[in-house]
């Protein structure tokens, strides 16, 4: 994810929705992560889906009912590298969840 035009409309819907997302940018691979309302996430996912990212996968879409936001509603933070995200979504404590659903062990931490 290196377009800032791409990563500006990514900014722009999560306000309009209210999600909460995190950005891997730069070198590949490129990772978002979003949370809100099952309605607002499925709107801001099909506004990412226009974007039309070449190697875009969707890899969960599930409502969460509790635990801390990630961010704060409506704002999105951008980290550079894979471990600096891992650990924000430590401090969160959803890294786990996330390693699971990503396929990732506790060795690739």
């Amino acid at each position: 994810m290196t377009s800032r035009k791409k990563i500006q409309a990514i900014t722009k819907s999560a306000k309009q929705h209210s999600c909460s997302v995190l950005l891997k940018t730069g070198k590949p691979p490129g990772v978002m992560i979003a949370e809100g309302t099952e309605d607002a996430l499925r709107q801001w996912v099909e506004g990412v889906k226009r974007l039309r990212y070449k190697d875009y996968r969707l890899l969960r879409l599930e409502a969460v009912t509790s635990g801390q936001w990630i961010t704060t509603p409506g704002n999105v933070e951008e980290f550079g590298a894979m471990k600096d995200l891992s650990a924000h979504l430590e401090e969160c404590q959803v890294w786990e969840w996330w390693a699971e659903h990503m396929g990732f062990t506790n060795a690739e931490r």
